[in-house]
């Protein structure tokens, strides 16, 4: 018997609020949360199961075998970089070190500045941790502000987030614009970098270099997008000695299973097989894109594994694609954002998106 769709709203400001299904019903294509289109690789499943058996013993104390592949792919030292739990957890752990400090300065209202609209996280983390969450406007090709997000970091701000791809519009930022924003910025203030998408991006920030000049900065990524590990919930971030000591010691003990461990670092080593999936998934964006366009409702340039359909033509044209079947994430009064199926839920979508125009 199928389970019923059930709704959740998150706590948060009316732009935090998500929509999860208990169900992946035959009748509705879900293009609402970012995962990635395409099950892990085999040799992934295949370690998953291995270590499935071996589940009545405890994981590593930290996931230090992990951390060392992770050492080598970014080229950062072991010591420099933290895990936890989906990368959600790890910018909790980062925040929550950013406010500490900050309150100790005599800072005692802490606040973090990003762009909006934004991953709903970035609210709910600021609720829990009690900071205050300032945001900024995104230009109107969906890219961050940068001179807004400076403008608006003071004396109390203890950290300024960016996302690059950005979601939800999947822009991206470049070298230089980094580089500008680091040297703007306050060098005491930390500067955190959500890459959660880089592996879609085809000319990200060389972020080993931006690290050495500035140590302020923090790099988050995760394996739950590109990856498709995102029922795994590994994430890490990795930044000078300086800015990720206090997350380090925040880290959760036995927060990453062995399965769970294994099948990243292996992930992590499969690029070959990453990049074939990568390809895939920009195929199947230029024909959701491309199918837009001749609708008559452009989705904005992208560098992730979405698409984003800005303003009250958007929100209205997301609400007749719901109608027809398309599940995607609004954003209140900002836009529509539809996360890339694979080949067959794209004809689906593409369908869906001819009958509603």
């Amino acid at each position: 018997m199928e389970r019923p769709f059930v709704t959740v709203l998150l706590p948060g400001p009316a732009s935090a609020r998500a929509e999860y299904s208990t169900s992946r019903s035959t009748d509705t294509v879900r293009c609402d949360r970012n995962e990635s289109a395409y099950p892990p690789l085999p040799a992934v499943v295949s370690t998953l199961r291995r270590h499935a058996g071996a589940a009545h013993h405890y994981p590593s104390f930290r996931p230090d075998h992990l951390r060392t592949t992770i050492a080598a792919h970014t080229g950062s030292e072991a010591d420099h970089i933290t895990i936890g739990a989906g990368a959600t957890a790890v910018l909790a752990a980062i925040l929550h070190d950013s406010a500490t400090r900050s309150r100790t300065t005599g800072h005692f209202a802490p606040r973090i500045v990003t762009p909006a609209p934004t991953f709903e996280g970035f609210a709910l983390l600021a609720d829990m941790i009690g900071l205050v969450l300032d945001t900024t406007p995104l230009l109107d090709d969906g890219r961050p502000d940068l001179a807004a997000l400076v403008a608006a970091a003071g004396p109390d701000t203890a950290a300024v987030i960016i996302c690059s791809p950005h979601n939800p519009t999947g822009s991206v930022v470049t070298d230089d614009e980094i580089r500008g924003l680091l040297a703007t910025v306050d060098p005491s203030t930390p500067v955190v970098l959500d890459q959660a998408y880089v592996e879609y991006c085809r000319d990200a920030p060389d972020v080993r270099v931006l690290l050495d000049e500035h140590p302020n900065l923090v790099v988050v990524r995760t394996f739950s997008k590109a990856h498709g590990l995102a029922g795994l919930r590994v994430g890490y971030a990795f930044g000078s000695a300086t800015s990720i000591r206090g997350a380090r010691r925040l880290e959760i003990p036995f927060s990453i299973t062995t399965a769970a461990e294994h099948a990243a670092a292996l992930a992590l080593c499969a690029a070959d097989e990453l990049a074939g999936r990568v390809t895939a998934m920009r195929r199947e964006r230029a024909r959701l894109a491309d199918a837009l366009r001749r609708a008559g409702h452009p989705a904005l340039p992208s560098e992730a594994n979405f698409l984003y359909l800005p303003g009250a033509d958007g929100i209205e044209f997301g609400r007749r694609l719901r109608a027809a079947g398309v599940v995607g994430r609004e954003f209140d009064g900002h836009g529509h954002r539809l996360t890339v199926p694979d080949r067959a839920g794209t004809d689906r979508v593409v369908e869906a998106v001819r009958r509603a125009r």
